[in-house]
């Protein structure tokens, strides 16, 4: 998906977010955002480029203005640390439920909100998990998702943000329950916002549930592309029978790889107008797109 005049005003906000975070004097944050306010994707908007191209470059700035390798290496931790402490409630609601591989779903999509993207870096408190059991999901998109499941021998995960890795966790540990697949999990190789590397992955204990490798995209990029990620990546991709992409960042990339269609199914938050707009559903509902 490329951009919408939504994404503009959305990664201004995320860049100051993020400023205000790892800057601790005005002088510098105004300076940064001159520099920002003057890249060319906001002067003379090129709407032929995803919010990832974008961020890219604001996060290859941050990087070499304040040389912080990972501006929120401490909100990640943190991020995981409580998602940690909920997952145990978590699982006991899904393992109990009617249908856990469709509560699972709710889950992952739902731990989606962890994301620097919003106006505010949320946490996983008790009280945002049993709002979670109050989402609904659109019987035909989990059952065409169920029989995708059943069919595939290789499944490819592509996971997205912290904290919302150990709901990744949960979903996978339902599917190996019930069905015989090989699984991949593939995290980003460096950091950039605050999407899961494959150190959080291992926090996560996802290498229990699957084989965990990077993406082998060599720069700062909070999306995935067939003709940036690594060749073992891309091997991985392209020979899956079911792919799960995770969030935004996955989904605005990947809907552009057109030679996948027919085999991803994209999980994510409508967390912004677009989707909505798109999708027809309400702000923060939960999608799933059989693309």
């Amino acid at each position: 998906m490329k951009i919408w005049p939504d994404c503009i005003p959305c990664i201004i906000r995320m860049s100051l977010n993020t400023a205000r975070i790892v800057i601790k004097s005005d002088k510098e944050i105004k300076s940064f955002m001159d520099w920002l306010l003057q890249l060319s994707h906001f002067k003379e908007t090129n709407w032929n480029v995803t919010s990832p191209d974008i961020i890219h470059d604001v996060w290859l700035m941050l990087r070499q203005m304040f040389a912080i390798r990972d501006p929120l290496e401490k909100i990640k931790k943190e991020q995981n640390d409580t998602a940690c402490q909920v997952y145990p409630f978590a699982k006991d609601h899904v393992l109990k439920s009617d249908d856990p591989l469709g509560e699972a779903v709710k889950f992952a999509i739902a731990g989606n909100s962890i994301d620097i993207m919003k106006a505010e870096i949320q946490a996983p408190t008790k009280e945002a998990i049993d709002k979670i059991q109050q989402h609904t999901l659109k019987t035909k998109d989990i059952d065409t998702l169920r029989k995708r499941i059943q069919k595939a021998k290789k499944l490819v995960y592509i996971g997205d943000n912290c904290g919302e890795i150990f709901f990744d966790k949960l979903l996978l540990e339902i599917i190996k329950m019930n069905y015989d697949i090989d699984t991949t999990f593939i995290a980003r190789s460096l950091p950039v916002l605050n999407d899961a590397t494959v150190s959080d992955a291992l926090t996560a204990g996802i290498d229990k549930l699957a084989r965990v490798i990077r993406n082998g995209i060599s720069e700062p990029f909070p999306g995935t592309t067939l003709d940036k990620v690594s060749s073992i990546a891309r091997k991985c991709i392209e020979e899956a029978d079911l792919i799960i992409s995770k969030g935004g960042g996955n989904y605005d990339t990947l809907t552009e790889e057109t030679t996948l269609k027919g085999k991803i199914t994209f999980l994510l938050e409508a967390k912004c107008q677009p989707y909505c707009i798109i999708y027809k559903v309400p702000l923060n509902s939960l999608i799933i797109h059989n693309y």
